[in-house]
């Protein structure tokens, strides 16, 4: 049991570096497929903003629900894409910011609402459903909230600060032996939480999932279209 436990949080903590590479990987190459067709990069950059809005609007809400609830003013926030020195801005949120934990903490909030959303689903059995159409919007929807959980590298860092505050916290629970039989012992909730975790696994493998799908298809395009002009020089 303790393995196949290890094995959850590993599996999950592999994904979620996976999928903050692969949707980078993704987007960029999504940028230069349409470029092909559409030369205006200001229609490009609107165009994938669209495609990921709905993650869009989950990260910079969820960024400024912790600000609020951890008593930080928040100055402005943006969830439509601008255009902004020549690149496009998905979203944002300026908010007071006062100390470093506090300022983690809204840093890796989109990592929690993207987790919230996958035990809502996977809680109120959204999916898989019978209707095909349903089935294809909560793919799409999983798709957008997962690569938008971590849209820029400064909440990627945010997220690596969480491991030494871990290990203090384990170090804290260890010197002063504190008791937490009411987590460690009770099976019935060290359950669900595993639980839990399978769900958001699949969840976030079904990201990953959709990210490689994406990736072989736009290279095999890309793959053909190559051949095909050099054909017609030859």
């Amino acid at each position: 049991m303790f393995m196949y436990q290890t094995f959850l949080i590993f599996s999950f903590l592999l994904q979620i570096v996976l999928i903050y590479f692969l949707s980078r990987r993704t987007i960029n190459n999504l940028f230069h497929f349409i470029r092909i067709y559409v030369k205006d990069d200001h229609v490009v950059f609107s165009l994938i903003s669209l495609l990921f809005f709905p993650g869009t609007v989950v990260h910079e809400i969820s960024h400024f629900l912790m600000a609020s609830m951890l008593f930080l003013k928040v100055r402005s926030i943006e969830i439509f894409p601008k255009w902004e020195k020549n690149e496009i801005k998905l979203g944002s949120v300026q908010y007071e910011k006062k100390d470093f934990v506090r300022g983690i903490l809204v840093g890796i909030s989109p990592f929690f609402a993207g987790v919230l959303f996958f035990w809502s689903v996977s809680g109120l059995k959204l999916f898989p459903s019978q209707n095909v159409f349903l089935n294809l919007i909560f793919l799409y929807l999983i798709f957008t909230v997962s690569s938008m959980m971590f849209s820029s590298k400064r909440d990627l860092v945010d997220l690596i600060y969480i491991f030494p505050l871990l290990i203090f916290s384990y170090g804290f629970y260890y010197i002063f032996d504190l008791k937490l039989d009411f987590l460690t012992q009770n099976k019935v909730l060290l359950e669900e939480i595993f639980n839990f975790i399978k769900q958001v696994n699949l969840f976030l493998f079904i990201s990953l999932t959709i990210n490689v799908i994406l990736l072989a298809l736009l290279f095999m395009t890309k793959l053909f279209m190559t051949k095909k002009l050099i054909r017609r020089n030859l």
